[in-house]
C-alpha cells in the first residue's frame, strides 16, 4: 500500500517521517508513503465560488480539488490520508463528516482516510508520558498530570506549561503576543515535534485520536 498524507504544517511532517514506520513498517517493506505539508489548516472554500485561491496554500482550500486529482489518478494500492487538527470545533463527529462529505464532490472518489488530532497535534505528545520524560527530563510532572487527554483545553499551551521553563510566560517574552501559528510558536512546534517523535512509541501512547490515527492506517492492509 502506497499512502499519500496530506498535514497542516511542518510539526505534522517531522513527526509523521519519524512515526511511520513504527506504525505501519519500514519504508518499501511493502509499504511506501509521501508526506505533503501545507500552510496551515485555513477553511474549505465556498462551493459557490470557483477558481480556488491559487495564493491560499491551506490545506482545507485545496482539498477538495487535490480528492478530484487523486481519485483522477490513484491506483487500488494507493491511499490518501488526510490528518488535520480539531482545534476549538465543538464536535469532532461533525467536522469528519464535513470532510467525508467532499468525497461526494469527486466524479472518482479516491480511497481516503481522515483523521482528527484531538484537540492538536500535541495531544499525540502528552499521550506519551515516558517519551516526555525521556526527551524533556526537566518537564513538570504537575502539569503533565493536570492534563485531560485529548481535553480541549489549549493543547499546545498546555505543554509548554509541561516542557518549556517557564510555560507560556517565557514563551511571550520571547516574542510577544504568542498564537497558534506566531513565529515564536511555531519555531518552538517544530522543534517539540522532532524531539517527542523520536522518544515516542506509538504502542504505549494512550491519546485516543493518536490510536485512531494508528489503527486507521493499520486497516487497511493485512499485516505481512
Amino acid at each position: 500500500m502506497h499512502f499519500e498524507i496530506l498535514v497542516e504544517g511542518q510539526a505534522e511532517l517531522t513527526v509523521l517521517s519519524i512515526l511511520m514506520a513504527q506504525i505501519v513498517g519500514p519504508y518499501q517493506e511493502p509499504h511506501t508513503w509521501r508526506i505533503h505539508k501545507h500552510r496551515g489548516l485555513g477553511k474549505l472554500p465556498d462551493a459557490s465560488r470557483s477558481p480556488v485561491n491559487p495564493k491560499d496554500a491551506t490545506l482545507l482550500h485545496n482539498l477538495p480539488e487535490k480528492l478530484r486529482a487523486y481519485g483522477r489518478d490513484m491506483s487500488d494500492d494507493e491511499m490518501v490520508v488526510v490528518l488535520v487538527d480539531l482545534d476549538d470545533r465543538p464536535d469532532c463527529y461533525a467536522f469528519k463528516k464535513e470532510l467525508v462529505n467532499l468525497l461526494s464532490a469527486c466524479p472518482k472518489p479516491p480511497p481516503c482516510l481522515f483523521r482528527i488530532a484531538v484537540e492538536e497535534l500535541e495531544a499525540w505528545f502528552l499521550g506519551d508520558a515516558a517519551a516526555i520524560r525521556s526527551a524533556f527530563p526537566g518537564a513538570s510532572q504537575a502539569a503533565l498530570e493536570s492534563y485531560v487527554q485529548d481535553s480541549q483545553c489549549g493543547t499546545w499551551e498546555k505543554l509548554a506549561e509541561v516542557i518549556h521553563p517557564g510555560g507560556m510566560a517565557a514563551l511571550t517574552a520571547l516574542g510577544g503576543r504568542i498564537g497558534k501559528r506566531s513565529p515564536v510558536a511555531l519555531q518552538q512546534k517544530h522543534r517539540w515535534a522532532k524531539e517527542m517523535a523520536m522518544e515516542m512509541d506509538v504502542e504505549r501512547n494512550v491519546s485516543p485520536s493518536f490510536q485512531c490515527f494508528r489503527d486507521g492506517l493499520r486497516g487497511v492492509f493485512k499485516p505481512q
